[in-house]
């Protein structure tokens, strides 16, 4: 045979590239049957599930005709619950029409034997969410998605459970605060009545009405005593969480009736309401929101100081000049004056988000034009202290911290209750010979210290409305003689002096509310005289001496609200941990 040596060396490399190919093969080969024994084989069993699940039963012809122009019956296996589709049909029914909407879909549909009815849709690039809603909204066929699964429930009453996790108390707060001309009256209650000193049960709010009632009842008789009526502000607290509730979903299905039932149990907490499906999905929206909205939670701090006011601020701390040392003043917001002076400030924790223009800084005036927000960082609140310095000595009376929920009253108390004489009334018995008179004497507590209630309303963006109640009170004893019949009693009465206010403010998450303008005015008489010579006759007033002076104190209180979400409390830690970490620091270097 004859060959060229040409074509014999193109021969050659052909055998040698045919090897190469088919030992890399046989590599690739062994290196996925190692792959099977490894990831891949997860990839695998998830592609024969999702073949199994693409498997669906067939359906009936007239349906495969009504539904997508014939088209989306006829769609890919992969299409899922998210995939949008046309849907196109008239008079199908119900049960047939539901089957049919997932065919080839790969999604899962139970539908309720009592279903029953006709569909006639005409809906363009759609889910199977967004037809389950319209046919819900339109024809009443309730739905619910669980687990992948979605079942359909017949337009006729079910009665479902719902579960709400909550607390099974009544509460009644109270704070009263009333001027009488010659009298002052200042009551903080929180499911207790100051004026007489007793309790009563959270649970029952007949008795705390009761005890409320019973104190107007007091007051309206010392008004007509003689004391004429001032200013008065009151404001009532009363939450009764199921009650509500069952009053609300009541309301929602129309009313009860023989068919249509609502049923609360508050210590398992569980709602049973018997009602038509879109009467259901009504009460299911409403008791989210309403869950949501009660487990709202705010952490208050607060700071309540005095300032004894250096020479030339006896107008009061100069606000404007405060923010003019900060840096950084910018009006936004609004805000209502307020009476006895009392000024309203809110100190924003980031300056960069606010607009607005510069305020004077020779403007201390807190009212509806000029409510200031600065700069001033959440946790620097101590620079506040330090610039209140300048102005005078500043004294912490008490910095309160406390958490509450939404709409519900949260009170602090620091300080002692004693009991005085507020009355006395004498029975005389007489017999043949003697006359006896016994006196009844009645006694009344009084508080002395520091209470500040508040109660927030939180809403979904984060901003807080709050209504704010402090008092300050101090009293002493002051001895008064009186003369019941024919015998003298020296009865020690009380002498309260009291700064207290009530005003509502609105503020943001982290942001500081200053509240001022509490001032009150004393004086000091000091006597002296020199030894001997301020003790001789005619001429000792030429070695006596009398100082007199007068100060001024404002009370200032810092209220700063932080709503709780799930980073609060890592924050509130750390926050902790760092002014720990800074006090072992100084006790340190002393």
């Amino acid at each position: 045979m004859f060959t060229h040596p040409e074509m014999n060396k193109r021969l050659f490399q052909c055998s040698l590239l045919s090897l190469a190919i088919l030992l890399s093969a046989c590599n690739t080969h062994k290196n996925a049957d190692k792959r099977l024994l490894g990831e891949d084989v997860l990839d695998q069993t998830a592609s024969q599930q999702a073949t199994r699940g693409n498997q669906t039963s067939s359906v009936p012809a007239e349906v495969n005709k009504a539904l997508l122009n014939n088209q989306s019956l006829s769609a890919p296996a992969s299409k899922g619950t998210y995939d949008r589709f046309d849907v196109s049909v008239r008079n199908v029914p119900a049960k047939d029409f539901f089957l049919g909407l997932v065919n080839g879909t790969g999604v899962n549909v139970v539908v309720h034997p009592q279903v029953t009815g006709s569909v006639t849709l005409d809906l363009k690039n759609v889910t199977v969410d967004d037809v389950l809603r319209v046919t819900r909204d339109i024809y009443g066929y309730e739905y619910r998605h669980d687990r992948g699964i979605y079942t359909i429930y017949a337009n006729a009453l079910r009665t479902e459970v719902f579960q709400i996790n909550y607390l099974d108390v009544q509460r009644v707060g109270v704070s009263d605060t009333s001027v009488l001309l010659g009298r002052s009256q200042s009551s903080n209650n929180n499911n207790t009545n100051n004026s007489g000193g007793n309790s009563a049960n959270a649970g029952d709010t007949a008795n705390l009405l009761g005890m409320i009632e019973s104190a107007q009842q007091r007051q309206n008789n010392r008004t007509s005593s003689g004391l004429a009526p001032g200013s008065r502000v009151q404001t009532l607290n009363r939450t009764d969480f199921w009650a509500s509730l069952e009053k609300t979903v009541t309301s929602i299905i129309g009313g009860e009736t023989e068919d249509r039932k609502v049923m609360v149990t508050p210590q398992a907490g569980m709602v049973v309401v018997t009602a038509m499906p879109h009467e259901l999905s009504a009460v299911r929206n409403f008791l989210e929101r309403s869950e949501l909205s009660v487990k709202r939670q705010v952490i208050l701090e607060a700071k309540i100081i005095e300032v004894r006011l250096n020479e030339g601020f006896e107008a009061g701390v100069n606000w404007g000049a405060i923010s003019g040392q900060m840096g950084y003043a910018y009006a936004s917001g609004t805000g209502t004056k307020t009476i006895n002076s009392q000024q309203t400030l809110t100190l924003d924790e980031n300056y960069n988000s606010l607009g607005g223009t510069r305020v004077d800084s020779e403007s201390y005036e807190i009212g509806p034009d000029n409510l200031f927000s600065s700069i001033i960082r959440v946790n620097d609140i101590t620079k506040v202290l330090s610039l209140l310095e300048t102005q005078g000595t500043v004294q912490v009376l008490s910095s309160p911290r406390v958490s509450t929920v939404n709409n519900q009253k949260a009170m602090i108390r620091v300080g002692s209750d004693e009991y005085f004489v507020t009355g006395i009334s004498s029975n005389q018995t007489s017999n043949a010979a003697t006359t006896t008179s016994t006196p009844n004497i009645e006694l009344s507590s009084f508080f002395s210290g520091i209470s500040l209630d508040v109660t927030p309303q939180i809403s979904e963006r984060g901003e807080v409305i709050l209504h704010i109640h402090p008092v300050v009170s101090e009293v002493q004893d002051q001895q008064k003689i009186f003369t019941v019949g024919s015998e003298e009693f020296a009865l020690p009465l009380a002498l309260r002096g009291v700064r207290e206010s009530d005003s509502i403010v609105k503020a943001a998450n982290g942001q500081v509310i200053v509240l001022g303008g509490l001032m009150t005015e004393s004086s000091n008489n000091v006597d002296g005289k020199r030894p001997l010579l301020g003790d001789i006759p005619l001429v000792n007033t030429l070695f006596k001496t009398k100082n007199k002076s007068r100060s001024k104190t404002e009370l200032v209180i810092l209220l700063r609200p932080i709503v709780v979400d799930d980073k609060t409390w890592d924050e509130q830690l750390t926050e902790a941990q760092n002014s720990m970490r800074a006090m072992g620091d100084t006790y340190r270097k002393q």
